[in-house]
């Protein structure tokens, strides 16, 4: 019965909130304010489940692998520069590892730049995954070659994300460069089909004036890049959430493809300041989103980072902090969304390293299934996939 009136209470804001966007009375975050202070223990909130991916002498992953994609079948995990692709079940059990890094036209230079821009995405519904880096491979899940998609993704730092069965959803980013003007696109998001790479259609979020995370400088005769980090853009489920940092209404996308507005912000993105103060959004659950306020500084690679927490059926709004009280990350135990994929409605996975999981054990703040999962790993094991899921 509560799951039940969760359904329907969200149901009934999207409709109010569906209301509110023809009017032009969107609930609003105001950046401007100081909002309060809160802590919640992430146990409190979240149900978490650990899966200890298998090791063998020709599956050995490092710290700088990326999980992609965790779903009630597959666990999906690429290295950036290396080259690797794992596919291992639900169990954390090796289904697949295969490599095709080269300069041949079914091979892959890499799976993502330096921009951390592109990655892999995979298909079940079509057994297929998506290699993105400068166009985009298709292969099977063992990993033979099926076709390419003639789409650039270096050339607009694009992002590439699975969207349906059908189509994929691109977002191409701009670079800046103080001393060049130039044209820009300002209708950046784009579905293109998943057969051959042809536009499907472009979303309408029209951006007159961009914003960037990356800016490219001359000096001389060099030209240097440089980039600020940070999630932007967000799945709930099969929908989608976007908060373009060059846009002040945050939309939800749904798998009919309608796009509606969900919130704004103020001041604009686009007044004056310095550094320029962009959002992005990190989590979002039947019950709240998390919304971060991001500086734009190039010189010191960006500045402080408030997360802020905004309650769907209340509204109130308030700055978060989550502490980890068993496998704490940072020092100060405080948990923190970072490139981890949104696996369904109210969860996201991320790649816990075994030493930290030890560490917990041995500090005495493990109990149950953890404390008989820490006695299992060895330090130099495979990660293991921590599913968060939020109550």
């Amino acid at each position: 019965m509560k799951r039940v009136s969760t359904i329907l209470l969200i149901f009934f804001i999207m409709m109010e909130i569906s209301a509110q966007s023809k009017t032009g009375n969107l609930p609003v975050i105001d950046f401007s304010k100081t909002y309060p202070e809160k802590e919640k223990n992430l146990q409190d909130v979240a149900d978490l489940e650990y899966i200890p991916l298998e090791t063998t002498d020709d599956v050995l992953l490092s710290e700088q692998d990326v999980l992609s994609h965790v779903s009630d079948k597959y666990i999906l995990v690429h290295s950036p520069v290396r080259g690797d692709i794992f596919v291992f079940n639900r169990a954390g059990k090796i289904v697949s590892h295969f490599n095709h890094r080269g300069q041949g036209s079914r091979e892959y230079a890499a799976i993502r730049d330096e921009s951390g821009s592109n990655g892999t995405i995979l298909d079940e519904k079509n057994g297929e995954i998506f290699v993105c880096f400068r166009t985009i491979q298709v292969y099977s899940l063992s990993g033979e070659y099926k076709r390419t998609l003639p789409v650039n993704t270096i050339q607009y730092h694009s992002k590439v994300f699975n969207f349906d069965d059908e189509a994929l959803l691109v977002y191409d980013d701009i670079i800046v460069n103080p001393a060049v003007k130039s044209n820009h696109e300002t209708k950046p998001y784009r579905l293109i089909s998943k057969k051959d790479g042809s536009l499907i259609s472009v979303l309408d979020i029209y951006l007159p004036e961009r914003n960037s995370i990356f800016m490219s400088i001359e000096q001389g005769n060099n030209v240097r890049e440089t980039q600020i980090y940070f999630p932007s853009n967000m799945y709930y489920g099969q929908d989608f959430v976007i908060a373009d940092i060059s846009s002040d209404t945050l939309y939800l996308l749904t798998r009919d493809r309608k796009l509606t507005p969900l919130l704004i912000r103020k001041p604009s993105t686009h007044a004056s300041s310095d550094p320029t103060i962009v959002w992005t959004t990190s989590l979002i659950t039947d019950k709240f989103i998390l919304i971060g306020k991001i500086p734009i500084n190039f010189n010191s690679g960006g500045g402080k980072s408030p997360v802020f927490t905004y309650e769907l059926e209340t509204g109130e709004i308030s700055e978060m902090s989550f502490i980890d009280l068993q496998v704490p990350i940072r020092r100060n135990r405080t948990w923190a969304i970072g490139s981890s994929p949104a696996i369904a409605k109210n969860m996201i996975a991320e790649l816990i390293w075994p030493e930290r999981i030890i560490n917990a054990y041995k500090a005495k703040r493990l109990k149950g299934d953890m404390e008989k999962l820490a006695k299992t790993l060895n330090e130099d094991d495979n990660p293991v996939v921590r599913i968060v899921k939020f109550k």
